[in-house]
């Protein structure tokens, strides 16, 4: 099963091939859709491929060119309700941090909201349960995973590769624990929901791929 990562900017969004055409996963920070159909060029795929975009959380840099693409694109968008609301409404939400980066991260966003903004975006379909995508043409569902955000969605695919967002990141720092998390108390029970329904490789926003084996937590 295919996953294309497509970084915008400093957020790695993914293409799932279906049987119809391709379904994008986050859509990055603002001002992406000129690279965005720059990466579609090199891939030899058409904007009018994109069957549906799903948004694994509501942050700016996941939502940013949101409504950009999807005007390109011309297809639906999907999201968790709690998501949903921030996306139709461009509610810039800032996560607190789980160490002491993330806090520092945390509080310099607090303090430039006004860069952050991003457009409402309609969202078409919402899901707070699992929801198979083969009416889409493969072999995958979406999953609720919160924990970085209460709405958090991750798609497992049925081969094991799981894209999730920002449950997990892998910056090198010792722990695949997310920076920043509104739900911390809730990332691992949702890392262990996924690897229980087969997820073997987690595709994060930011940072490399990472084997499930070699997923790390808060150190103790």
């Amino acid at each position: 099963m295919k996953v294309v990562t497509m970084p915008l900017f400093y957020t790695n969004c993914y293409l799932i091939q279906t049987a119809t055409g391709w379904i994008l996963v986050d859509a990055g920070t603002r001002s992406q859709a000129k690279s965005f159909l720059r990466r579609l060029g090199k891939l030899g795929i058409q904007p009018s491929d994109i069957k549906l975009i799903i948004i694994t959380h509501a942050h700016f840099d996941h939502v940013g060119s949101l409504a950009s693409i999807k005007s390109l694109c011309n297809c639906p968008v999907l999201a968790h309700p709690l998501e949903a609301r921030l996306i139709e409404t461009g509610e810039v939400v800032i996560p607190p941090g789980t160490n002491a980066l993330g806090k520092l991260v945390s509080w310099l966003g607090r303090h430039n909201i006004r860069s952050l903004r991003f457009p409402k975006t309609r969202v078409e379909f919402t899901t707070d349960q699992e929801l198979d995508l083969t009416p889409y043409g493969v072999a995958a569902k979406v999953v609720p995973t919160p924990g970085h955000t209460p709405g958090s969605l991750s798609v497992l695919l049925e081969d094991g590769q799981a894209i999730v967002g920002d449950l997990a990141m892998s910056y090198g720092l010792g722990s695949n624990f997310p920076i920043f998390a509104e739900q911390p108390e809730k990332i691992t029970a949702s890392w262990d929901l996924l690897i229980k329904q087969g997820a073997s490789i987690f595709y994060p926003a930011h940072g490399r791929k990472v084997p499930v084996t070699r997923l790390r937590g808060i150190e103790k």
